[in-house]
């Protein structure tokens, strides 16, 4: 190899070191208006929340479509609920016999009745009537419950037992109950699914006759009347990006769009689409021309004073630290 191919191959990579910008410079403007500070950003919704299925069960109704437009308390969909229901009206008609079969005990001289078989052989009648009613249970076997419970009305406690431990025992069937109750309230009131927000249906992912688990996404609302722009912002340059400093910013839309705004909160934490630290702008979305994941062009206007510091600081002193420049307190 001559020294002419040598020197050719050590020049090469030194042009284009010397040609390097820093990740600050890449993003200053210099125009004849000035010096600004121009960042990368995308439109986000101003709020959005997943659908989620509020309980397990299965489909039954669905009264929105992808696209719709909804108020927050929306009714979505239901699941069915006539188990539910039916074990509601079962355990209030057991919960008012326990009541009177208390109130009975307690004001009776005598009474050694077996409560606890009664209770059994009468939760078993009571199913087999259900059953019988929808032509799964036959007429022998409903016959055998009716004689086993008018059986148990006569059965009695051990000589032993005394009265207050019987009304002990009620008392705890019938704090049992009121438990029980209060759980099937709270499923018959989750057999509803509303929106949580105002905002457009989007992503829908059920059907009616689905059968979900409670916990599972089922869509997406999203709120666009406003929407929210982020830029990410190079390190050295926090120190000109602060709150209220006013901004243009030029979507990448057809036709072209741009607004004049002010900056509604710096975000030091570094955010994970980005890599960085942020600046938030939110806007007025009108007519919904502005989408999620938008482009825009956030050109950051400065003072004089900045102008002058960026110029001396990364313009014709490139070699200066970002710990330097970051330094700078306005």
């Amino acid at each position: 190899m001559n020294v002419k191919t040598l020197t050719f191959f050590i020049l090469i990579p030194l042009l284009f070191l010397g040609c390097a910008k820093t990740v600050e410079e890449k993003e200053i403007k210099k125009s004849k208006n000035g010096i600004s500070i121009r960042l990368e950003g995308t439109v986000y919704p101003s709020n959005e929340k997943d659908i989620i299925a509020p309980t397990t069960g299965r489909i039954k109704q669905i009264f929105v479509k992808s696209g719709d437009r909804v108020k927050q308390g929306k009714l979505l969909a239901k699941f069915h609920t006539v188990i539910t229901k039916f074990d509601i009206e079962k355990t209030q008609q057991e919960l008012e016999y326990l009541v009177q079969l208390k109130k009975f005990l307690k004001h009776s001289k005598k009474h050694n009745v077996n409560l606890a078989l009664v209770n059994i052989a009468r939760e078993k009648l009571e199913k087999l009537s259900k059953l019988k009613s929808q032509g799964l249970a036959n007429s022998i076997e409903y016959n055998n419950a009716k004689a086993l419970y008018a059986s148990s009305l006569h059965s009695k406690y051990s000589e032993g037992e005394s009265k207050a431990e019987k009304l002990q025992f009620l008392d705890e069937r019938i704090a049992i109950t009121k438990n029980e109750l209060k759980k099937l309230q709270h499923r018959l009131a989750l057999s509803e699914i509303r929106s949580d927000i105002d905002g457009f249906v989007a992503d829908l992912k059920m059907q009616v006759g689905d059968y979900v688990a409670k916990g599972t996404k089922l869509g997406h609302i999203v709120n666009l009347d406003k929407v929210i722009v982020k830029a990410g912002i190079a390190p050295g340059l926090i120190p000109f990006i602060k709150k209220g400093k006013k901004v243009r910013i030029d979507f990448i839309t057809t036709p072209p769009y741009h607004v004049e705004a002010k900056i509604s909160r710096v975000v030091m934490i570094v955010d994970p689409d980005f890599k960085r630290m942020t600046a938030e702008i939110v806007i007025p979305n009108k007519n919904y021309l502005l989408q999620p994941e938008t482009k825009a062009l956030v050109t950051v206007y400065l003072t004089k004073k900045e102008q002058e510091f960026i110029k001396n600081n990364f313009l014709e002193n490139p070699k200066k630290t970002v710990y330097e420049v970051k330094s700078f307190n306005y």
